[in-house]
């Protein structure tokens, strides 16, 4: 009987404890901007609400802290920084109130610009970058280009491409963001074998698609994917086989994946890895419709090493199902994107960035060495290697200005290591001015 009484007491007991236990609430937000920033734009932006509430005190102050971090890596903010108080007691629970204050960057910029690829030729280009457009933290995106190339195939100077591409970006409509985008194009395809064109044809296409991602799992870190998409391709002129004519087609990609990089200054640090399937229905006139399916992966690891060195790597696979995948020298710098071409490719990139030049207040300027191998596996299946492994080496310089976060400019130039051209000859050199970076 006195057992009995003992264990109702430790019950007791034990659940007053558990009763008592003082819970974390994060009560509001004290919100001070320095610029157009909309603040029903920022909190719709971020994950953590008012009302949250945690078990401890470094739930909380984890969660505030990865807020904050999340903030940082949307590149609109000169200066954002959250903090936590100390809070005030209201019966069980702790009331807290974190205090934001942001500086917005400048972040409507044109972009004219003049490139080289030595697989593109020379590109006259204007990108139009809104990032938080009127406060809202969505983005707007304009980009215009035409493509001048010495075309072999016709041994004359032309357009080969251009491209009208007007995109909004970042769109939260409930719990998800949403990408729209609206693409017209004069395009140009191409495969070359010992330098000589198999396929050498352009054509006009016009896509619609949608892009959406679904978060979840601990701090959001993984997701879910799709852009379903329409489109006509039409106007096909060159040297093609006919059942590379896409004249109607419905498409489906979507993904799976893990996301955890963080821009520290410049640099970043994380993991990110995807596994990816991309479906199209291709409807033709007269002949039988087609459905075409690849499935591809993808992960780059991020360190930083110490204040002046940022260690990257890639690692990229992608398998056509029942289909010819080309251009896939576009995965190694340097390498002619036309001269890779099969049933699947596998490609591995290591870079170190170096900061080179950093002037508090103007920008950054890094070089980054690096080394870029892969190889593709022909239709047949049969691989020789002499000519399907390819690798290449090179260095890319980076320009970052302290004021538009979110624009870089990169140089880079590249040679083909597999290439059995002597090093006098330019082509076995590649060359690329672009304002992205290489992944």
């Amino acid at each position: 009987m006195k057992q009995k009484y003992i264990l109702i007491l430790l019950f007791s007991i034990s659940a007053s404890l558990v009763t008592a236990q003082e819970t974390h609430v994060l009560g509001r937000y004290d919100i001070n901007i320095d610029g157009n920033t909309k603040e029903t734009a920022l909190i719709k932006e971020m994950d953590l609400k008012e009302g949250a509430t945690f078990e401890t005190l470094e739930d909380l102050q984890y969660a505030v802290s990865r807020q904050e971090q999340d903030l940082i890596n949307l590149r609109v903010f000169n200066e954002i920084s959250l903090t936590l108080d100390e809070g005030f007691k209201e019966g069980d629970s702790i009331i807290h109130t974190v205090k934001l204050d942001a500086q917005d960057s400048w972040t409507i910029y044109p972009i004219p610009y003049p490139k080289y690829s030595s697989n593109e030729g020379f590109r006259l280009g204007l990108k139009t970058y809104y990032d938080n457009a009127f406060g809202s933290l969505n983005n707007l995106y304009l980009g215009m280009n035409i493509t001048f190339k010495q075309d072999k195939y016709y041994d004359e100077f032309r357009v080969t491409e251009w491209t009208f591409n007007p995109q909004l970006n970042e769109v939260k409509l409930g719990n998800l963001e949403y990408d729209f985008s609206f693409m017209q194009q004069y395009a140009i395809g191409e495969k070359k074998e010992d330098g000589e064109f198999l396929e050498h044809y352009n054509y006009h296409n016009t896509e619609l698609s949608v892009s959406t991602k679904l978060a979840f799992g601990n701090d959001n870190k993984f997701y879910y994917r799709m852009t379903p998409s329409v489109g006509l391709n039409y106007g096909y002129t060159g040297l093609y086989d006919k059942s590379s004519e896409e004249p109607l087609y419905l498409g489906f990609s979507h993904s799976v994946g893990y996301s955890r990089v963080d821009w520290f200054g410049n640099f970043r640090e994380g993991l990110s890895a995807s596994a990816g399937n991309s479906l199209k229905y291709v409807m033709v006139q007269g002949a039988s419709n087609q459905f075409k399916a690849s499935i591809n992966g993808d992960l780059r690891w991020y360190k930083i090493l110490n204040s002046r060195i940022n260690y990257s790597t890639r690692l990229y696979g992608t398998v056509g199902l029942n289909d010819e995948l080309t251009g896939l020298g576009v995965n190694l710098r340097g390498v002619e994107d036309s001269t890779m071409f099969g049933r699947s490719g596998y490609f591995l990139s290591n870079d170190f960035n170096i900061a080179v030049i950093k002037w508090k207040g103007v920008g950054e300027a890094q070089f980054q060495p690096f080394f870029d191998i892969g190889f593709t596996t022909p239709m047949d299946g049969s691989i020789e290697w002499d000519s399907d492994l390819r690798y290449s080496t090179g260095a890319d310089f980076i320009l970052y200005l302290d004021k538009l976060k979110g624009l870089h400019a990169r140089a880079s130039i590249g040679v083909d290591l597999s290439s059995d051209l002597p090093f006098t000859d330019l082509g076995k050199y590649g060359l690329e001015i672009s304002s992205s970076l290489a992944y």
